[in-house]
């Protein structure tokens, strides 16, 4: 079955996007998925593909606990090209008793595949079994981003310390099955939050960038306002020693729904991010629709003026018709543009505010 729609979503419960990635010449798209409820649990991978970002096509559940090390869950990871073959990197869940925050073991395993539609875990052990010694909390450790430079495949984990500040954790290997702890690359400072998950790194526009979603941030005036971020921060990683030089980080979207992204980069060279459309702890109405969660509009996402922007990919403009245009308009109070109505449409915006203190639009209001 072939979709389009303004955003990803699926029948019952989804989540964080995992395994961004382009094999075969399509784009793969995988998504923490609970099939039989809409309530977070029994966490699968759900699985997409497209060829264009728009259009896609719902393929078989990649992944579903069936070990003793994901009994409890798959939960998020990412995804690598090696010899033809797709590998999935993912986090095996266990809880241990009955306090999910506390009484858990989490372990990183990966699943391999010919084709990209049906996966084989591959290792009768995690190839990461437990977390490394040190400052770095036992049980908190999860969500494998994998890439390769030069002559090593890199993995970066979602972590904090003992005491409960986040924190990043950099490995490296040369097959992808034997692991090696290299440092805490990163550690939060001051008003980072508890724990740092979904991390992914890469190198855009001469500047290395971190992204991760950052649990426990307090707001500051007008910023940190959601129930969790999704950050970022731009400095230098130096691979060898295994660290990276940054003084802050930075809001990466600042809607409400907006939860552990994930990038990819495609044939073009462009970095393209896709994110969970949600954000824990929220109400979900759409449940009494039989559905939880979806996944955003896929972005590109660049760097200019020392700061991470995105746009909706090119390819979404297939999707444009009756094409309205307003100019020069005027606002002194609160108006209506007549013509415009439907469930779905794309907004560009000029606001010259002038001595405004406060403007905006609204969408998809009543006459109340």
């Amino acid at each position: 079955m072939e979709i389009t729609l303004s955003c990803y979503s699926s029948a019952f419960w989804m989540n964080d996007p995992n395994g961004f990635s382009v094999f075969q010449n399509h784009y793969h798209l995988f998504y923490q998925h609970h099939p039989y409820s809409t309530e977070w649990g029994n966490i699968h991978w759900g699985h997409a593909r497209s060829k264009d970002l728009v259009h896609w096509e719902h393929l078989p559940n990649a992944l579903a606990p069936s070990e003793p090390y994901d009994q409890d869950g798959c939960f998020s990871g990412s995804a690598i090209e090696k010899d033809g073959k797709l590998y999935l990197f993912y986090t095996g869940n266990t809880w241990t008793s009955t306090d999910h925050d506390t009484d858990l073991k989490q372990v990183q395993c990966i699943a391999v595949s010919e084709d990209g539609v049906t996966f084989e875990k591959i290792a009768a052990i995690p190839v990461i079994s437990h977390a490394p010694a040190g400052d770095i909390h036992p049980n908190h450790f999860r969500d494998p981003k994998v890439w390769i430079e030069s002559d090593y495949y890199y993995c970066v984990l979602g972590s904090q310390t003992n005491n409960r500040v986040g924190q990043v954790l950099l490995y490296r290997s040369l097959d992808l099955l034997s692991w090696e702890f290299i440092n805490v690359v990163a550690k939060g400072k001051g008003n980072m939050g508890f724990m740092w998950e979904c991390p992914d790194f890469f190198d855009l526009d001469g500047h290395d960038v971190l992204i991760m979603s950052s649990q426990g941030v307090e707001p500051e005036g007008e910023l940190y306002r959601n129930l969790h971020q999704s950050v970022y921060a731009l400095g230098n990683l130096d691979l060898n020693k295994g660290e990276f030089d940054f003084n802050s980080f930075h809001p990466l979207d600042y809607g409400f729904d907006f939860y552990a992204p994930q990038t990819t980069l495609d044939g073009e060279g462009r970095r393209v991010m896709v994110a969970w459309m949600a954000m824990w702890e929220s109400d979900m109405p759409e449940r009494k629709d039989h559905w939880a969660g979806a996944l955003t509009l896929p972005r590109e996402i660049s760097i200019e003026d020392n700061q991470l922007k995105c746009l909706p990919v090119k390819e979404l403009e297939a999707l444009r018709y009756d094409h309205l245009l307003y100019k020069n308009i005027v606002v002194e109070q609160d108006l209506t543009l007549e013509g415009l109505s439907g469930d779905t449409m794309e907004i560009n915006v000029i606001i010259d505010a002038m001595d405004a203190s406060q403007f905006g639009l609204k969408v998809r209001c009543n006459d109340h």
